[in-house]
C-alpha cells in the first residue's frame, strides 16, 4: 500500500485486538481490555509524538546513514565523501527515492491531531500544531518531488487507497491557506498551561513563538513561489501581496527574526531517538563521520570571508602541509609542539597548505586529495595513534568540528526554520519590490543572527588567519561592513542575499531550494568532474513502493515534468519557463 495514504495504521497507537471467544457466538467479538483504542489516545501525546518524529527524520533525511537519502549536504556542497560512496553522493548518481514511511509517519500523525482538535481543551493550539507541521511537511516533499499527494493523502479509511497526485501549484495554495489559518486559530490563544504546555516540547507552550513559526513558513514558501507569481494569480494567490502583507504587519503575522525564536529544538541525547543522528548512540563506527568532509567551497568561501564559523563547523586538518626545505623533497615528522606536520621541499600545483581544506565538489579520486595516500596515513599513524587512520582517513583533509560527534551539543539542532533565512527573506522582497524597509538592513541582520545562532559574539578568538595560521579576535563590525561593501557592488542584489542564505543555512535543505530557484550562489561552477556535467540535480525520483502500487497517478505526474522522465534532472512546474537554475 501507498505509504502517503496510510494514516491510522502509521499512528503508533494500539488498534483493538479482535478475538474469537470459544463460550459464545462466533459471530462476536472481544476487545482486549489492555489495548487502547485511537479514539481515547489524548491528542496532546500525538502533538508530543508529531514534534518529535519531525525532529528526528528532519535530521535522518540530511545527515542519515546510507546514499538513499542522505545526498543534498553533498549537492549544496556543505560536504563531500570519500571512500564507500563518494561516486553517488559527489557526482548526483541519485537514486530514486520513496517518501515513506519516515516521511508519512509525522503526517500521519498530524493528521490524527488534526481529525481529533475539536472538541478538546486545547483544539485551537492543537489545531494550530498540527497545521504548521502538516505544511512544513508537504511543503517539503512538493519542493523536493513535485507533484504529490495531497487532496487524498492519509484517507485509506476513506477508502482511497490510490490518491490522485495534486498539481504543485494546487498543493502550494493549500500548504498557504492552512498556514494563514494556524496564525489565526494560534491569535485566539491566549495562555497554554498543564498537559498542553508538557507536551509542547519545541516552545513549552509559547503561543506567539507558534504563530511565528507558522507566518515564517508561509513568507518561505511564498518566495518559493517567486518565480511562478502569474500562475498562482490565476488560482487566487498574489505571491507578491502576501508577503508584503506579511512583511508590513507584525502584529498580525509576528515573525522569527530574531535566533531566539527559532523554530529549533536541542537533542537532549540520552537515548538514540533523541540524540544527534551522528553520535556514538546511531554511529557505533566513527567511519560514517569521517568519510563526510566539508566541501572546498564553503570552507574557502568562510576562509575568504574571514568568517568565524569556520572554526566552530569544521575542525583543522590533522597534518598540515608546508612548504619547507627539511632535508627531503617529502618528509612527516612529529615536531616540538606535539603536532604531526608534513614537510614538502617545493610546493606542488594543487597542494593546499592550510589548517583548514575542503574537498572539491566531484572530485573524481577525492581518497587521494592533497596529496594523500596508504603510506602516508600509516606513517602518520605510527607517528601518532590518536589520528583518526581506519577508512577513510585523510589527515590532510578537514573534517568536521568535534561537536557533530557527539549526542548533544549545544550547537547541534534541528531546525525548522531560523532567523536568518527570514530575514534574508525579507531582504530579498525588498530587493524585489514586494515588502517596504532597507534590504541592506534585513540582508546584515541575517547574517547578524547566523552568528548568533551559534553564540558567536564581537571579540571572540575565532577567526582563522589563513597567513599566520593562528586564530584572531572577531571584529563584528568590520565583518558587516565588509559584507555590506559587497552588497553594495553587487550588480545583482540577490546574489550576496542568496549566498549568506546559503552560508547561514549551513547542514540543513533549504538552500538547495532557494539555488534552484534563483541561481544564486553559482554551485555549479565548482563541480570538478559530475555526473551531468556542472548541473546539479534538480528533484528526487519517485520511489519504488509509489510506482508499485499507485502506477497510474504517479505515471500522470511524470507526465507533466519538462522531460516526462522521472529523474534528478526533470524540471517541476515550480522551475518550468523560469530559466532557473540552468
Amino acid at each position: 500500500m501507498n505509504t502517503m495514504i496510510k494514516s491510522i495504521g502509521k499512528i503508533l497507537l494500539a488498534l483493538p485486538i479482535m478475538i474469537v471467544s470459544s463460550c459464545s457466538d462466533l459471530t462476536e467479538t472481544n476487545i482486549n481490555p489492555n489495548t487502547v483504542l485511537a479514539k481515547d489516545i489524548d491528542p496532546l501525546f500525538v502533538m508530543t509524538k508529531v514534534i518529535g518524529e519531525s525532529v528526528s527524520q528532519n535530521t535522518r533525511m540530511l545527515y542519515g546513514t546510507g546514499v538513499s537519502r542522505s545526498v543534498l549536504l553533498e549537492a549544496q556542497q556543505y560536504l563531500q565523501r570519500d571512500f564507500l560512496e563518494s561516486s553517488v553522493t559527489n557526482t548526483f548518481l541519485w537514486f530514486s527515492q520513496s517518501w515513506g514511511p519516515d516521511y508519512s509517519t509525522p503526517l500521519a500523525n498530524t493528521s490524527y491531531l488534526i481529525q481529533r482538535a475539536p472538541g478538546q481543551k486545547d483544539e485551537n493550539f492543537m489545531m494550530g500544531v498540527g497545521l504548521i507541521f502538516k505544511s512544513y511537511w508537504f511543503g517539503y516533499l512538493t519542493s523536493a518531488w513535485g507533484d504529490i499527494p495531497y487532496s487524498e493523502a492519509m484517507r485509506a479509511e476513506d477508502g482511497i487507497f490510490k490518491p490522485v497526485f495534486d498539481e504543485q501549484k494546487n498543493v502550494f495554495k493549500g500548504i498557504l491557506e492552512d498556514l494563514d489559518k494556524a496564525n489565526e486559530l494560534l491569535t485566539g490563544v491566549s495562555t497554554v498551561t498543564g498537559t498542553a504546555k508538557t507536551a509542547d516540547i519545541l516552545y513549552g507552550g509559547d503561543v506567539l513563538k507558534w504563530r511565528k513559526f507558522a507566518n515564517s513558513l508561509r513568507l518561505r514558501f511564498l518566495m518559493r513561489l517567486s518565480e511562478k507569481t502569474a500562475d498562482m494569480k490565476a488560482i487566487g494567490v498574489d505571491v507578491a501581496a502576501g508577503i508584503g502583507e506579511i512583511a508590513s504587519n507584525s502584529t498580525k503575522y509576528p515573525l522569527i527574526t530574531s535566533s531566539a525564536d527559532n523554530a529549533a529544538y536541542t537533542y537532549p541525547g540520552l537515548t538514540a531517538a533523541d540524540s544527534w543522528t551522528g553520535g556514538t548512540f546511531n554511529w557505533s563506527t566513527r567511519s560514517e563521520f569521517y568519510r563526510r568532509k566539508p566541501s572546498a567551497t564553503i570552507i574557502n568561501t568562510l576562509k575568504t570571508a574571514g568568517d568565524p564559523r569556520l572554526t566552530v563547523w569544521i575542525r583543522p586538518v590533522d597534518v598540515q602541509i608546508v612548504i619547507k626545505d627539511m632535508g627531503a623533497d617529502d618528509k612527516i615528522q612529529l615536531d616540538v609542539d606535539g603536532k604531526v606536520r608534513r614537510y614538502l621541499k617545493t610546493y606542488a600545483p594543487g597542494v593546499d597548505t592550510s589548517l583548514y581544506v575542503g574537498l572539491p565538489a566531484a572530485q573524481p579520486n577525492p581518497d587521494a586529495y592533497n596529496k594523500n595516500s596508504a603510506t602516508v596515513v600509516s606513517t602518520v599513524k605510527a607517528l601518532k595513534s590518536t589520528i583518526y587512520s581506519e577508512g577513510a582517513a585523510n589527515p590532510h583533509v578537514s573534517y568536521l568540528a568535534d561537536m557533530y560527534q557527539k549526542n548533544s551539543d549545544p550547537l547541534i539542532q534541528c531546525v525548522f526554520i531560523s532567523a536568518a533565512e527570514v530575514n534574508f527573506i525579507l531582504a530579498e522582497a525588498t530587493v524585489r519590490g514586494w515588502a517596504t524597509g532597507s534590504a541592506l538592513d534585513s540582508y546584515k541582520k541575517g547574517i547578524s543572527e547566523s552568528l548568533n545562532q551559534f553564540k558567536i559574539a564581537a571579540g571572540d578568538k575565532k577567526v582563522y588567519n589563513t597567513k599566520t595560521h593562528a586564530l584572531d579576535n572577531f571584529d563584528l563590525q568590520a565583518f558587516l561592513t565588509k559584507a555590506e561593501q559587497q552588497y553594495n557592488a553587487a550588480a545583482n542584489k540577490l546574489e550576496p542575499i542568496l549566498t549568506q542564505s546559503w552560508i547561514a543555512g549551513w547542514m540543513g535543505s533549504d538552500a538547495w531550494f532557494g539555488w534552484r530557484r534563483t541561481g544564486y550562489p553559482d554551485l555549479g561552477k565548482n563541480i570538478v568532474a559530475g555526473g551531468n556535467g556542472q548541473k546539479i540535480p534538480l528533484r528526487y525520483g519517485y520511489g519504488d513502493e509509489e510506482k508499485n502500487y499507485n502506477i497510474d497517478n504517479v505515471n500522470a505526474a511524470i507526465s507533466r515534468l519538462d522531460t516526462k522522465k522521472d529523474d534528478q534532472w526533470a524540471k517541476m512546474w515550480l522551475l518550468q519557463g523560469t530559466g532557473k537554475p540552468y
